[in-house]
């Protein structure tokens, strides 16, 4: 687990043209060094913070499956080309109105002369009639032909999770107007539309590095984005990741790397009483009782109080602040 913030051009310095004055520069570099943000520290697009963070995940050696995004992510080939260079498999969500493929099998017409009299190919393309699609045109076409096939992925407290969903291997396209091909093959992983669940747009993936994984696997990585999600809402909502008051730069990450260790014996403690019970406890839940019982421990070895009325303190002290 990790994180990084994320600083925007301003803060950074190396780029003036973001500024819109000499004064709002200098306000820029007086703030970055209140904060303390060290000289060394440069600007990065998200995508390739998110890269140099799977390097030291990397360097841990953890077993893992494949890397897994939302648009904000896969909409970049070059974070996708880095991933590749890397030999790490993906599963990243793409724009359904924007992204553009071809089926793998098509033709690629090299780099070259051609039979014509027109300029050689500087880019690997595909011939004139095969046509190029995007999801949202591919989903349409399956509108009428069909092929899409229904899969639960999870279980949910109303029941299985499951969507209707389909895939097929392609090439993707880098320029349509030209008609140029990029080398990135893979499937490509379509949800129909579904107004179950608050579910109500067409979603699409781009798998690349898992040939031989089966639909089911596809649907289980492409829909773990819900996991990271829920990371977000509960280090905010019961551990205070987004209540720092402070203004430095290694206060920030410091409270940052508190509450990620927080979350980690949060979510080890909630396996563990999971072990013994058929309904995993809620990760506030958990939160709640770990709170509770270190009041309880406080007061009993403080205040002499045995444990029941320990418990009945701690209860009343804490309702003030929560539904405890």
């Amino acid at each position: 687990m990790g994180a990084r913030l994320y600083l925007p051009k301003k803060w950074t310095g190396e780029d003036d043209s973001v500024y819109e004055t000499n004064r709002e520069r200098e306000k820029y570099a007086h703030l970055s060094e209140e904060a303390g943000i060290p000289e060394e520290v440069s600007y990065q697009p998200k995508y390739e913070i998110a890269v140099d963070l799977i390097d030291q995940a990397m360097t841990a050696g953890p077993e893992h499956a494949c890397v897994v995004g939302d648009t904000g992510f896969g909409k970049y080939p070059a974070f996708r080309k880095k991933l590749r260079a890397r030999n790490e498999p993906y599963v990243l969500e793409v724009e359904t109105s924007k992204f553009v493929v071809v089926p793998e099998e098509t033709t690629v017409l090299e780099p070259g002369s051609t039979s014509g009299r027109g300029r050689p190919r500087k880019h690997p393309a595909y011939p004139e009639e095969t046509d190029a699609e995007t999801p949202e045109q591919i989903a349409a076409r399956l509108e009428k032909q069909g092929g899409w096939r229904r899969v639960t992925w999870n279980e949910g407290t109303k029941g299985g999770l499951s969507g209707e969903f389909y895939r097929t291997p392609v090439r993707v396209v880098k320029d349509r107007s030209n008609r140029w091909l990029t080398e990135e093959t893979g499937w490509l992983l379509l949800k129909r539309p579904s107004g179950e669940e608050g579910e109500g747009e067409l979603k699409a993936w781009i798998c690349w590095g898992l040939d031989k994984a089966s639909l089911e696997e596809l649907v289980s990585w492409g829909q773990l984005r819900w996991t990271v999600e829920r990371f977000h809402q509960d280090t905010g909502r019961e551990l205070g990741a987004d209540k720092y008051q402070g203004r430095t730069w290694r206060g920030f990450h410091h409270h940052l790397s508190a509450v990620m260790l927080a979350h980690a014996f949060v979510a080890e403690r909630r396996l563990e009483e999971g072990q013994d019970r058929e309904d995993l406890a809620s990760f506030a839940e958990v939160v709640r009782q770990i709170v509770r019982e270190s009041a309880v421990q406080r007061l009993m070895e403080n205040h002499g109080f045995d444990r029941p009325k320990a418990r009945e303190v701690a209860v009343d002290m804490l309702r003030e602040y929560s539904d405890w």
